[in-house]
């Protein structure tokens, strides 16, 4: 059997949860191929293809696109059978019965994955199947995966050959899955709420598999660098990191970057990651007033551990990626304003900042709903900014406050950058009308950043090819309202 996993973009960053899908789908006989929308060749690949099944998956921002290609999909191709799973269709799972829908998988897939998709074909029932939700019945969770180690590794054959993954000598990885903590913004605490008594959250592999995975994407694929994306890679310093430090070091020495929640930032365990060969972090800030982190985001982290954590990892030499978020519900633009201090005074690599979206499933999501933050016309997830660089939903903001957070997320990364331009720019730059010189810049300062954060090597020829994707995606995201 066919199977045809179909995502929005290909970024710099592998789909890895198509991946894991595909190589269990593989080791049980099936073949698989992954297409993208941007490109707009999805059913030229399906003409081609002829799969028995579509895979679709999709985040929020990507739903209203997804819906379309459902609706056309169906109508051009009835016999087809239609899937969709990732974090929309698990957290606003209504999607299957307005979509032309088989079914949607809410959480994880793996262990029904197999039998859903050979008995959706064949005819047989999948009514049985946990995480599953059709038109005609919405089945109860299943547990967690508990063991990761017995999960196959991610099937890298799935995009290797294709761009830009063909020339990018960067590869992800994930040591865990899971996360313990229930930011009110995020939809891990969504995840979280839903599989309550159904297995540990936070699951880690085994130091051995992790290892041995990636020394197998080293001998064939040559990445010159590593990206490891759990929400928090590391909790602590303990044997686990003892371990990882010891044999990531001598069997694999490339560089890498990973993400770590800064109350975890202590001096031992900062020195094991440089050790290891950490080139890269990234921080949350989300807030530069602890009041609204502890008290409004549920992320209790003080200033005060903020600025150690910076601290240590200017001191370690390992370059930082932090992200603020502007237009949060019950706050002002004098929060932004400090938010946008705050994040300067710590000096990151690279200052990201984002517009607050509420996510379906998400404490915030519903807050906003509730208190009809959001008018009745954009209340479905459908209707939500396609990027969170796009202007806020919410109808307690000005669109004269919203021009001013788009100058922030443009040129919060130039005053970062170039210290000396941060007054101009935080006391009148960011006032201006938006433009277009300041989107060029912007965009070069950010880009450059980004590169910096993620030190990849690639030839001329390919770098320029890279440069027009991520322009265009860039624009896309900062453009669309």
């Amino acid at each position: 059997m066919r199977i045809l996993f179909v995502t929005d973009v290909f970024s710099i960053v592998e789909p890895i949860g198509a991946m894991q899908l595909s190589a269990i789908l593989k080791a049980r006989g099936h073949e698989t191929d992954i297409c993208v929308l941007e490109d707009g060749r999805a059913f030229e690949v399906i003409d081609a293809y002829k799969p028995a099944a579509i895979a679709c998956s999709l985040m929020t921002t990507e739903a209203g696109r997804f819906k379309a290609f459902v609706g056309a999909v169906r109508q051009r191709y009835p016999g087809i059978i239609i899937i969709a799973g990732g974090p929309h269709p698990t957290y606003y799972p209504q999607i299957v019965d307005a979509w032309p829908l088989d079914a949607v998988v809410v959480g994880e897939g793996d262990t029904i994955i197999v039998e859903l998709l050979e008995n959706l074909v064949s005819g047989g029932s999948i009514r049985h199947l946990l995480n599953v939700h059709t038109k005609e019945f919405k089945n109860p969770q299943g547990n967690l995966v508990a063991d990761l180690d017995q999960l196959p590794f991610p099937d890298r054959e799935l995009v290797a050959f294709k761009e830009p993954f063909k020339y990018v000598a960067m590869k992800s990885f994930f040591a865990t899955r899971g996360c313990p903590y229930n930011c009110s913004y995020c939809f891990n605490s969504a995840f979280n709420a839903m599989h309550k008594d159904k297995g540990e959250i936070l699951r880690r592999r085994s130091v051995d598999n992790l290892i041995a995975e990636i020394e197998q994407v080293k001998a064939k694929y040559h990445p010159g660098f590593i990206r490891f994306g759990d929400d928090t890679f590391v909790m602590k310093h303990g044997p686990w990191v003892e371990e990882f430090v010891e044999k990531y070091r001598a069997r694999i020495g490339l560089p890498f970057y990973c993400l770590i929640n800064p109350n975890l930032a202590e001096p031992r365990l900062v020195k094991a990651l440089k050790t290891a060969g950490c080139h890269s972090v990234m921080m949350g800030i989300e807030s530069g007033n602890e009041d609204v982190r502890r008290k409004f985001l549920g992320r209790p982290v003080s200033d005060t551990s903020l600025k150690e954590a910076f601290r240590l990892f200017h001191e370690a030499g390992i370059l930082v990626f932090a992200n603020t978020i502007l237009a949060l519900p019950d706050t002002g633009l004098k929060d932004d304003l400090q938010s946008l201090e705050f994040t300067l005074d710590l000096r990151p690599t690279y200052s990201g900042f984002t517009v607050f979206t509420p996510f379906p499933g998400t404490t915030l999501g519903d807050y906003v709903r509730d208190k009809g933050y959001v008018s009745t016309e954009n209340s479905s997830a459908e209707a939500f900014p396609v990027s969170m660089q796009s202007g806020s939903v919410l109808n307690t903001v000005t669109d004269r406050e919203r021009e001013i957070h788009r100058n922030i997320l443009i040129l919060a990364p130039v005053a970062n950058f170039f210290p000396w331009l941060r007054k101009l720019i935080t006391r009148h730059l960011i006032y201006w009308k938006p433009n277009p010189l300041f989107g060029l810049l912007g965009f070069y300062v950010r880009n450059y950043c980004n590169w910096k954060i993620f030190p990849f090597r690639m030839g001329p020829a390919h770098f320029f090819t890279l440069l027009k994707k991520v322009c265009r995606i860039d624009t896309g995201n900062y453009r669309r309202k």
